[in-house]
């Protein structure tokens, strides 16, 4: 995935985005009002972490973050998907857009391009 993301960044219609990968959501989410006391625990964990987090090279403000859901670790994990689902909630109530594309997956470099096109809009 680190290669489709750099080859779709890499395009001249993204040229004013870089990535990060494997950032800690606590460096993320600054003010933790929004978040219930569940969520304030899970996203300030050091633990939990974003995949790969698309941000604006002048002012560093996320675009999207896309999320790799690997077969082996997530097909039949419920804690897992919970832990997923909440991640997205989070992410949502900061504004901030989520695409997760699945290791059994295809087609993730067109729909990251897709994704990527709506959020710098």
């Amino acid at each position: 995935m680190n290669a489709v993301v750099e080859r779709v960044l890499g395009a001249d219609e993204f040229r004013e985005l870089d990535y990060v990968m494997h950032q800690p959501l606590r460096m993320l989410i600054k003010d933790v009002e929004k978040l219930s006391d569940e969520e304030r625990k899970f996203a300030m964990n050091i633990l939990t972490h974003t995949d790969f987090i698309l941000f604006r090279k002048v002012d560093k403000t996320p675009v999207l973050v896309v999320e790799v859901d690997g077969h082996a670790f997530h097909s039949g994990n419920a804690r897992q998907l919970e832990r997923d689902k909440m991640k997205d909630e989070i992410l949502r109530k900061y504004g901030v857009p989520v695409l997760r594309l699945a290791t059994t997956g295809s087609g993730e470099e067109e729909r990251l391009r897709r994704k990527l096109r709506e959020c710098v809009k």
